[in-house]
Protein backbone atom coordinates (compact mmCIF):
# COMPACT_ATOMS: atom_id res chain seq x y z
CA UNK A 1 0.00 0.00 0.00
CA UNK A 2 3.13 1.99 -0.07
CA UNK A 3 1.83 3.80 -3.37
CA UNK A 4 -1.39 4.34 -1.96
CA UNK A 5 0.18 6.15 0.13
CA UNK A 6 2.18 8.22 -1.72
CA UNK A 7 -1.28 9.07 -3.75
CA UNK A 8 -3.00 10.26 -1.03
CA UNK A 9 -0.07 13.06 -0.11
CA UNK A 10 0.89 11.11 3.21
CA UNK A 11 4.08 12.40 4.76
CA UNK A 12 5.51 11.94 8.37
CA UNK A 13 4.35 13.93 10.51
CA UNK A 14 1.01 14.36 8.79
CA UNK A 15 -2.23 14.78 10.91
CA UNK A 16 -3.17 16.74 13.57
CA UNK A 17 -2.53 17.17 17.79
CA UNK A 18 -4.30 13.94 18.59
CA UNK A 19 -3.14 11.48 15.32
CA UNK A 20 -0.11 11.89 13.60
CA UNK A 21 1.53 9.60 11.05
CA UNK A 22 4.22 8.31 11.35
CA UNK A 23 7.18 5.88 9.74
CA UNK A 24 6.74 3.48 6.82
CA UNK A 25 7.11 -0.25 8.53
CA UNK A 26 9.68 -2.86 7.23
CA UNK A 27 10.58 -5.97 8.37
CA UNK A 28 14.09 -7.11 8.39
CA UNK A 29 13.77 -10.45 9.85
CA UNK A 30 11.65 -12.41 12.04
CA UNK A 31 11.81 -13.31 16.24
CA UNK A 32 13.69 -15.04 18.81
CA UNK A 33 11.00 -17.13 19.89
CA UNK A 34 10.84 -18.92 16.95
CA UNK A 35 14.61 -18.75 16.18
CA UNK A 36 13.98 -16.96 13.05
CA UNK A 37 15.83 -13.42 14.04
CA UNK A 38 18.78 -12.59 11.68
CA UNK A 39 22.07 -13.86 12.88
CA UNK A 40 25.61 -13.50 12.06
CA UNK A 41 26.38 -16.38 14.01
CA UNK A 42 23.99 -19.75 14.07
CA UNK A 43 21.84 -20.44 17.28
CA UNK A 44 23.34 -21.77 20.26
CA UNK A 45 20.20 -24.58 20.01
CA UNK A 46 20.16 -24.82 16.55
CA UNK A 47 23.90 -25.00 15.09
CA UNK A 48 22.61 -25.08 11.68
CA UNK A 49 20.32 -22.24 11.39
CA UNK A 50 21.08 -18.65 11.58
CA UNK A 51 17.57 -17.07 11.60
CA UNK A 52 15.90 -15.98 8.28
CA UNK A 53 16.73 -12.48 7.03
CA UNK A 54 13.86 -10.83 5.07
CA UNK A 55 15.08 -7.43 3.83
CA UNK A 56 18.95 -6.84 3.23
CA UNK A 57 20.73 -3.61 2.96
CA UNK A 58 20.16 -3.13 -0.34
CA UNK A 59 16.20 -3.53 -0.54
CA UNK A 60 16.29 -1.00 2.53
CA UNK A 61 18.17 1.38 0.49
CA UNK A 62 16.11 0.97 -2.21
CA UNK A 63 12.62 1.57 0.11
CA UNK A 64 14.30 4.32 2.26
CA UNK A 65 15.17 5.84 -0.87
CA UNK A 66 11.42 5.92 -2.58
CA UNK A 67 9.67 6.50 0.68
CA UNK A 68 11.76 9.28 1.61
CA UNK A 69 12.02 11.07 -1.95
CA UNK A 70 7.82 11.01 -0.71
CA UNK A 71 8.75 12.63 2.72
CA UNK A 72 8.14 9.41 4.90
CA UNK A 73 10.68 8.01 7.14
CA UNK A 74 11.17 4.09 7.80
CA UNK A 75 10.87 2.41 10.74
CA UNK A 76 12.88 -1.26 10.42
CA UNK A 77 11.91 -4.33 12.70
CA UNK A 78 14.79 -5.55 13.52
CA UNK A 79 15.95 -8.41 15.81
CA UNK A 80 18.92 -10.20 15.62
CA UNK A 81 22.34 -8.99 15.44
CA UNK A 82 22.98 -9.78 11.46
CA UNK A 83 19.74 -7.86 10.97
CA UNK A 84 20.57 -4.42 12.84
CA UNK A 85 23.60 -4.78 11.12
CA UNK A 86 22.11 -4.87 7.43
CA UNK A 87 19.56 -2.45 8.78
CA UNK A 88 22.23 0.05 10.06
CA UNK A 89 24.12 -0.53 7.09
CA UNK A 90 21.10 0.57 4.75
CA UNK A 91 20.67 3.70 7.10
CA UNK A 92 24.39 4.93 6.92
CA UNK A 93 23.38 4.46 2.93
CA UNK A 94 20.43 6.41 3.56
CA UNK A 95 21.98 9.12 5.60
CA UNK A 96 25.02 10.04 2.63
CA UNK A 97 21.81 9.94 0.34
CA UNK A 98 20.07 12.71 2.01
CA UNK A 99 23.16 14.53 2.58
CA UNK A 100 23.50 14.43 -1.49
CA UNK A 101 20.08 15.07 -2.39
CA UNK A 102 19.89 18.07 0.12
CA UNK A 103 16.70 16.37 2.21
CA UNK A 104 16.45 17.19 5.75
CA UNK A 105 17.35 13.98 7.78
CA UNK A 106 14.54 12.00 8.83
CA UNK A 107 13.42 10.68 11.80
CA UNK A 108 14.19 7.08 10.67
CA UNK A 109 13.77 4.24 13.36
CA UNK A 110 14.71 0.62 14.57
CA UNK A 111 12.24 -1.23 16.32
CA UNK A 112 13.45 -3.02 19.05
CA UNK A 113 17.56 -4.09 18.34
CA UNK A 114 17.16 -6.77 20.76
CA UNK A 115 21.10 -8.18 20.32
CA UNK A 116 23.40 -5.98 18.47
CA UNK A 117 27.12 -6.98 17.34
CA UNK A 118 29.37 -4.78 20.04
CA UNK A 119 30.84 -2.84 16.76
CA UNK A 120 27.61 -1.90 15.61
CA UNK A 121 26.56 -0.26 19.58
CA UNK A 122 28.19 3.41 18.60
CA UNK A 123 26.64 3.33 15.41
CA UNK A 124 22.67 3.69 16.18
CA UNK A 125 23.90 6.72 17.47
CA UNK A 126 26.22 8.09 14.49
CA UNK A 127 23.58 7.35 12.37
CA UNK A 128 21.09 10.28 14.87
CA UNK A 129 18.04 6.84 14.45
CA UNK A 130 15.59 6.66 16.91
CA UNK A 131 16.25 3.18 19.05
CA UNK A 132 12.93 2.14 19.60
CA UNK A 133 12.87 -0.60 22.33
CA UNK A 134 10.67 -2.31 25.05
CA UNK A 135 11.90 -3.02 28.20
CA UNK A 136 9.66 -5.78 29.26
CA UNK A 137 11.15 -8.33 26.36
CA UNK A 138 13.95 -8.46 28.68
CA UNK A 139 12.35 -9.84 31.59
CA UNK A 140 10.08 -11.88 29.86
CA UNK A 141 12.46 -13.29 27.32
CA UNK A 142 15.62 -13.84 29.18
CA UNK A 143 15.95 -17.42 29.63
CA UNK A 144 14.82 -17.75 26.28
CA UNK A 145 17.72 -15.51 24.88
CA UNK A 146 20.33 -17.01 26.96
CA UNK A 147 19.76 -20.56 25.25
CA UNK A 148 19.21 -19.44 22.53
CA UNK A 149 22.52 -17.03 22.03
CA UNK A 150 24.47 -17.36 24.55
CA UNK A 151 27.37 -15.33 25.74
CA UNK A 152 25.87 -12.95 22.77
CA UNK A 153 23.07 -11.83 24.89
CA UNK A 154 25.67 -9.82 26.95
CA UNK A 155 24.56 -7.12 24.21
CA UNK A 156 20.78 -8.23 24.36
CA UNK A 157 18.48 -5.32 25.16
CA UNK A 158 21.27 -3.10 25.50
CA UNK A 159 19.69 -0.45 27.01
CA UNK A 160 22.55 1.93 28.78
CA UNK A 161 24.80 1.34 26.02
CA UNK A 162 22.87 2.59 23.47
CA UNK A 163 21.59 5.56 25.18
CA UNK A 164 25.45 6.16 26.30
CA UNK A 165 26.63 5.97 22.79
CA UNK A 166 23.79 9.15 21.54
CA UNK A 167 20.75 7.31 20.23
CA UNK A 168 17.45 8.47 20.44
CA UNK A 169 16.13 5.75 23.01
CA UNK A 170 12.64 5.72 23.30
CA UNK A 171 10.57 2.99 25.14
CA UNK A 172 7.11 1.45 24.60
CA UNK A 173 4.96 -1.81 25.49
CA UNK A 174 5.26 -3.76 21.47
CA UNK A 175 1.42 -4.75 22.82
CA UNK A 176 -0.14 -7.03 22.28
CA UNK A 177 2.91 -9.12 22.20
CA UNK A 178 3.69 -7.58 26.04
CA UNK A 179 1.30 -5.90 28.28
CA UNK A 180 1.24 -2.20 27.46
CA UNK A 181 1.26 -1.10 30.94
CA UNK A 182 3.78 1.42 31.04
CA UNK A 183 4.85 0.46 34.83
CA UNK A 184 6.08 -2.70 34.13
CA UNK A 185 8.34 -1.43 31.85
CA UNK A 186 9.82 0.81 34.32
CA UNK A 187 10.05 -2.10 36.80
CA UNK A 188 12.00 -4.19 33.47
CA UNK A 189 14.22 -0.83 32.81
CA UNK A 190 15.40 -0.22 36.29
CA UNK A 191 15.76 -3.88 37.57
CA UNK A 192 16.18 -5.87 35.11
CA UNK A 193 14.25 -8.35 36.93
CA UNK A 194 11.55 -10.85 36.34
CA UNK A 195 8.52 -10.39 38.31
CA UNK A 196 9.61 -12.49 41.20
CA UNK A 197 12.39 -10.80 41.45
CA UNK A 198 15.00 -12.85 40.09
CA UNK A 199 17.97 -12.60 39.59
CA UNK A 200 18.69 -11.07 42.63
CA UNK A 201 21.41 -8.71 41.02
CA UNK A 202 19.45 -7.93 37.39
CA UNK A 203 19.82 -9.47 34.32
CA UNK A 204 23.14 -8.08 32.53
CA UNK A 205 23.01 -5.60 35.41
CA UNK A 206 25.18 -3.25 33.34
CA UNK A 207 22.11 -2.39 31.10
CA UNK A 208 20.21 -1.04 33.52
CA UNK A 209 19.06 2.53 33.29
CA UNK A 210 18.54 4.75 36.34
CA UNK A 211 14.54 6.05 36.83
CA UNK A 212 15.10 9.67 35.17
CA UNK A 213 16.99 7.83 32.05
CA UNK A 214 14.09 5.53 31.91
CA UNK A 215 11.43 8.16 32.50
CA UNK A 216 12.84 10.30 29.78
CA UNK A 217 12.29 7.10 27.48
CA UNK A 218 8.47 6.97 28.32
CA UNK A 219 7.80 10.63 28.19
CA UNK A 220 9.62 13.58 26.20
CA UNK A 221 12.44 11.21 24.67
CA UNK A 222 9.11 9.67 22.39
CA UNK A 223 7.31 13.05 22.01
CA UNK A 224 10.31 14.44 20.15
CA UNK A 225 11.26 11.47 18.23
CA UNK A 226 7.47 11.52 16.85
CA UNK A 227 8.08 15.50 15.66
CA UNK A 228 5.07 16.74 17.75
CA UNK A 229 4.02 19.94 16.69
CA UNK A 230 4.46 21.47 20.37
CA UNK A 231 6.77 20.68 23.36
CA UNK A 232 4.94 17.33 24.69
CA UNK A 233 6.53 14.62 27.12
CA UNK A 234 6.93 17.28 29.92
CA UNK A 235 5.49 19.37 32.93
CA UNK A 236 6.56 22.63 31.44
CA UNK A 237 4.46 25.65 30.26
CA UNK A 238 3.56 25.75 27.03
CA UNK A 239 3.28 21.44 26.80
CA UNK A 240 0.38 19.23 26.02
CA UNK A 241 -1.44 19.19 29.41
CA UNK A 242 -0.91 15.56 29.26
CA UNK A 243 -0.36 13.86 32.57
CA UNK A 244 -1.43 11.47 34.87
CA UNK A 245 -1.24 11.81 39.05
CA UNK A 246 0.11 9.09 41.08
CA UNK A 247 -0.55 8.48 44.81
CA UNK A 248 2.73 7.67 45.54
CA UNK A 249 6.24 9.32 44.77
CA UNK A 250 8.30 7.18 41.97
CA UNK A 251 11.34 8.61 43.60
CA UNK A 252 10.78 7.13 46.78
CA UNK A 253 9.23 3.96 46.46
CA UNK A 254 10.98 0.63 46.02
CA UNK A 255 11.91 -0.28 42.60
CA UNK A 256 10.48 -4.02 42.69
CA UNK A 257 6.88 -1.36 43.74
CA UNK A 258 7.25 0.25 40.24
CA UNK A 259 5.16 -2.71 38.97
CA UNK A 260 2.27 -2.28 40.64
CA UNK A 261 1.69 1.11 40.33
CA UNK A 262 -1.80 2.82 38.81
CA UNK A 263 -2.80 6.12 38.41
CA UNK A 264 -5.60 8.21 40.21
CA UNK A 265 -5.90 10.38 37.90
CA UNK A 266 -5.46 10.63 33.80
CA UNK A 267 -5.59 13.83 31.92
CA UNK A 268 -5.03 14.21 28.42
CA UNK A 269 -5.18 17.68 26.67
CA UNK A 270 -6.27 20.07 29.65
CA UNK A 271 -9.38 17.02 30.21
CA UNK A 272 -9.93 14.56 32.70
CA UNK A 273 -10.20 11.23 31.41
CA UNK A 274 -9.72 9.07 35.15
CA UNK A 275 -10.30 10.85 38.27
CA UNK A 276 -10.38 8.83 41.31
CA UNK A 277 -9.80 11.99 44.20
Amino acid sequence: DMQKAFALGLRTGFGDDFLRLGNIKLFADGALGPRTAAMLQPYSTDPGNSGNLLLGRDEIVHLGIHAAEQGLALAVHAIGDRANREVLDAFEALRDWEAKSAIRPLPHRVEHLQILHPDDIQRVGELRLVASMQPFHAISDMTMAEEHWGPRVRWAYAWQSILQGGAMLIFGSDAPVEPPNPFLGLYAAITRHRLDGSPPEGWIPAERLDLWQALACYTWRPAKAAYTARPAGRLAPGSYADLIVLDEDLFEIEPRDLANLRPTGVMTNGEWRVRAF
